[in-house]
């Protein structure tokens, strides 16, 4: 199976919402990133990367809660390896060798080995796949893998009591969603859970199903409304002023990340303690030359205003000072944050070019 792998990471994704993390695998024959619905959920639109492109946002265009599945827009540009389904007449068997491709608790391209432990395990109605191979938080919405390089499942949910029980949606109920989608017109729609008709948002009436009458989930057609203090809005305003797309640079409700030209800036802010918090990792240090980089670094710490160097595991960072929230105002903090973004681009061409340090690569 290692023949396929690089072709398999080259039609993944990695999706990213306010709330969470998850995967996506490209289906280039019908211009669709498939995932699951609970890594989508409540969102519109989310942001996507992979191997061959940086970070950009991409509408959500079905969701699906029975069987837990989501399609998001393939963005114009991006490029993918061919992935497909596995024949309408493939049949699996229990023992069969497979892999599952994702990024467990958000590490990049996962590639774990197993067998189908059982080719067809019913749970709520659904025949799962059982598999044991290792998936974890952030493998779900991925694809599984048969021999022939081919999408057998959608890595969905494990049971978190046991040790390698993994289920996976077959790819014969994924085929039937895609069929259905499609010859809706490709209309943004939500399955009913309860009857499994797809309604269209101006079929939406009230909450409810227009064919069963059941009450349906409203945050799947207009989304989950992000819910931020007094504090995080600054942070975005000022953000947005400096020129940052919030949507791509957002890591989480209170946390943000610029990836800068190989310089990792984070913002964060920690409702315990009610600070703000901005960091960056500008190089890691040399083998040579360290007492001149230290004695450079204290220096600067003796110069620059509310800022700091620090060394931590080899990588040479730089930090502002915590700021308490009711000290927080955007104008000086505005004014800070374009000082400490300027002074990281600037410290670290000194410490790389001048000092022999060395870059770091930054995982977008």
């Amino acid at each position: 199976m290692t023949q396929f792998t690089q072709k398999i990471e080259d039609a993944v994704v990695r999706i990213q919402n306010p709330w969470g993390l998850g995967t996506g695998f490209c289906l280039n024959k019908y211009n669709l990133i498939v995932t699951n619905r609970h890594v989508v959920q409540g969102c519109r639109k989310v942001v996507i990367n992979s191997e061959k492109f940086n970070k950009r946002t991409a509408r959500v265009l079905y969701v699906d809660p029975l069987y837990d599945l989501a399609f998001i827009e393939k963005p114009e540009g991006t490029i993918f390896a061919d992935l497909e389904l596995a024949p309408a007449n493939y049949v699996l068997n229990d023992g069969d060798p497979i892999m599952a491709v994702g990024h467990p608790f958000g590490l990049k391209y996962t590639n774990t080995k197993g067998i189908i432990s059982k080719a067809a395990r019913k749970q709520n109605g659904i025949d799962y796949i059982q598999t044991d191979a290792a998936i974890n938080p952030g493998n779900s919405g991925g694809p599984l893998i048969n021999q022939d390089g081919n999408v057998v499942g959608v890595n969905t949910f494990i049971m978190a009591s046991g040790q390698n029980l993994g289920f996976a949606l077959p790819w014969t109920y994924l085929q039937k969603a895609i069929d259905e989608f499609v010859a809706s017109g490709r209309v943004y729609s939500v399955r009913c859970h309860s009857c499994s008709n797809l309604v269209a948002e101006n079929q939406f009436q009230n909450g409810f199903c227009p064919f069963c009458g059941v009450e349906m989930d409203e945050d799947d057609f207009k989304g989950k409304d992000l819910i931020l203090c007094d504090t995080s809005k600054l942070v975005e305003e000022i953000l947005k002023k400096l020129g940052y797309n919030i949507d791509l640079i957002r890591n989480g409700k209170d946390s943000w990340e610029i990836n800068d030209n190989g310089i990792s800036i984070r913002i964060n802010y920690i409702p315990e303690n009610e600070y703000v918090v901005a960091d960056s990792t500008l190089c890691t240090l040399s083998k040579t030359d360290i007492a001149r980089v230290y004695a450079y670094m204290l220096r600067e710490n003796a110069k620059i205003p509310r800022m700091a160097f620090s060394v931590e595991n080899n990588y040479i960072g730089l930090s502002t000072s915590c700021i308490k929230n009711e000290d927080f105002h955007t104008d000086t903090a505005e004014d800070l944050y374009k000082l400490f973004i300027d002074y990281c681009r600037r410290f670290a061409n000194i410490l790389i070019h001048r000092y022999g340090c060395l870059p770091i690569e930054i995982d977008e």
